[in-house]
């Protein structure tokens, strides 16, 4: 029975760890954040198309360095251009440094 409680805890902490996303997923999850945080940061009425990004992981400091291609548009003007910031591992908190 101990050996039961033992192996059904450690099954149950092991699941309980957040998954690391890489490649693609992380890509996405990445575009996503810096969408969400653009469309609270702009003004009302500009709409963010977030094209694509290049990130670097920095695992010292917990964050990723970002430059992401974006789109904008308001009312009938529209433009590109490139927005770097960092995110951190947790995609809780975005500065943007240019």
């Amino acid at each position: 029975m101990r050996n039961f409680l033992f192996i059904f805890l450690l099954i149950v902490g092991a699941g309980c760890q957040p998954k690391e996303l890489s490649g693609a997923d992380l890509q996405n999850k990445l575009m996503e954040t810096m969408a969400q945080y653009l469309d609270t940061t702009l003004q009302p009425g500009v709409t963010v198309t977030v094209k694509n990004v290049i990130f670097f992981p920095e695992k010292a400091k917990k964050m990723f360095i970002c430059q992401f291609n974006v789109e904008m548009r308001y009312a009938n003007k529209d433009t590109t251009g490139i927005v770097s910031a960092t995110i951190s591992n947790d995609f809780t908190e975005v500065k943007r440094i240019q």
